[in-house]
């Protein structure tokens, strides 16, 4: 069997940055899904805190990509920006698109794969692939800017710099 964790990630123009997860409730949920592992007969997942096990980020199409409704093709499912579609390229002509070229480029995002996303963990780094890619926001509603998404996630992810490095620096067990 297995599960994932996933944590609220503030996306869409009325999303509340007050309900990502405070540093303290991810780190708690690190160790709490490492116990779950060596006691339960489950495979737990927690997204943003395994990166240590694929050597941070999989968005990208380094190992993963999300399609939306729209055909749209986006780097993951939590990152609405796209510069391809589905239904006018390729699959092979989406991964080469400006956007995934600027994921490929700057992956890792944090040598400190306790920090694998370039949204929530790495201030700045979205904006600025978005930027230079000249990808578009793929909202279905009501376009973001990415930069004033990726303000949603500042706070979280400098609150997080700390309990991040002690976790790297202990090694967590790899359960």
């Amino acid at each position: 069997m297995f599960g994932w964790y996933f944590t609220y990630i503030p996306l869409g123009k009325n999303a509340d940055p007050d309900l990502i997860a405070r540093a303290d409730q991810r780190f708690y949920m690190a160790h709490w899904v490492r116990e779950m592992r060596s006691r339960k007969p489950v495979f737990l997942m927690d997204f943003w805190n395994d990166g240590q096990y694929v050597e941070g980020c999989i968005a990208g199409g380094r190992s993963y990509l999300h399609i939306n409704a729209a055909g749209d093709v986006e780097p993951c499912a939590f990152i609405h920006y796209s510069n391809a579609n589905i239904r006018s390229v390729s699959l092979l002509d989406a991964l080469r698109s400006p956007l995934f070229m600027e994921f490929k480029e700057n992956q890792p995002f944090n040598e400190n794969h306790f920090r694998p996303c370039p949204l929530l963990d790495n201030t700045g780094a979205l904006a600025e692939m978005v930027k230079a890619s000249g990808a578009r926001s793929t909202q279905p509603l009501a376009k973001e800017d990415v930069d004033d998404l990726t303000a949603k996630c500042a706070r979280a992810a400098t609150e997080w710099i700390p309990s991040a490095t002690h976790l790297w620096e202990e090694k967590s067990p790899q359960h």
